[in-house]
């Protein structure tokens, strides 16, 4: 399972469980993958917000890739975000992780997902791409945060990639989609400029617009941590994956309840969702502990929020 097509769903933005001394969680990342890994379509580890990617060590990425294909086991695409400061920096994070698969002698996909405006600018990125493309095996999808941009000391000139550079890098065949934070008008004119290319996916980065405007690849989901199969059937159903609806006379009833659940979740864990997540996880036992890379106020009465409006909608914990 190598090519885009096969990556069309639910993609989840997992948290990246920490002891209380800041090393990789491996048991409580085993118990929480064992939960989620039977409603994904993939697995994104280490991403800059949710998976605290943009704070951990070189050495904690390796570790948290390693721990997670032993539990992974090829059953879903392992997706990872790899962007540093630098070039240099993120070269060296790709080599390290590069030398984990090979050291394992993994062979379930798995996609690299770089952020490239965080440390190079639009200029020279389908030439730089070329050469990447060269020296590595596993496709790459791009993320395009233009928040995570802004917050750079010294961010370069734009915060989006320009809609001309990514027609030129949909035609690297190596770079295999988009995950895409912004505007609606802003992913039309992605979508244009990659018509070119039927394979090339572009996954929304944000729920809420999945929720009212779903885009016909998936979905990049933090809740999912929580609820995965709500997320699941409200995705399958968006894409038109399940087959099974005919069998459920009240299927939109479902779908309708799942929604409005989904959309309340959201508004109690915006902000620091990895810290309100992580909270929920550790009441409930399943990791160890709320740790997050970061120095976050106080989450027990939001993870208290979360837990009664899931026993409200009676859905199964």
């Amino acid at each position: 399972m190598t090519a885009s097509s096969s990556l069309r769903g639910l993609i989840i933005d997992l948290i990246t469980p920490l002891s209380k001394g800041g090393d990789i969680d491996g048991r409580g990342l085993g118990r929480h993958l064992d939960r989620v890994l039977p409603h994904a379509q993939g697995i994104l580890l280490a991403s800059p917000y949710v998976g605290e990617g943009r704070n951990l060590k070189p050495a904690q990425k390796e570790e948290l890739l390693e721990k997670a294909l032993v539990v992974v086991r090829g059953r879903v695409p392992v997706l990872f975000w790899i962007s540093g400061g630098t070039i240099e920096e993120t070269g060296d994070i790709l080599l390290r992780l590069r030398k984990r698969i090979e050291k394992r002698a993994y062979d379930g996909p798995v996609f690299w997902i770089d952020s490239p405006l965080y440390y190079h600018s639009n200029r020279g990125l389908p030439l730089y791409y070329k050469d990447l493309s060269d020296a590595v095996k596993e496709p790459f999808f791009l993320y395009n945060h233009p928040s995570l941009i802004e917050q750079l000391a010294r961010p370069f000139k734009r915060n989006n990639i320009r809609t001309g550079i990514l027609k030129e890098l949909a035609q690297i065949k190596s770079i295999r989609g988009l995950i895409f934070f912004g505007p609606l008008d802003r992913s039309r004119n992605y979508q244009k400029a990659v018509r070119s290319r039927p394979d090339f996916r572009i996954y929304d980065g944000e729920e809420a617009h999945f929720l009212t405007h779903p885009s016909l690849s998936g979905v990049i989901s933090v809740g999912a941590n929580l609820a995965p199969r709500e997320w699941q059937k409200i995705t399958a159903s968006s894409l038109h994956t399940s087959g099974d609806q005919k069998n459920y006379p009240d299927h939109l009833q479902q779908i309708w309840e799942a929604g409005e659940y989904l959309g309340l979740l959201m508004e109690i864990y915006s902000g620091h969702s990895e810290a309100v997540v992580k909270q929920v996880l550790a009441d409930a036992d399943i990791i160890e502990s709320p740790t997050c890379t970061s120095k976050i106020g106080a989450t027990e009465d939001k993870a208290r929020l979360a837990r009664e409006l899931r026993a409200r909608y009676g859905f199964p914990t």
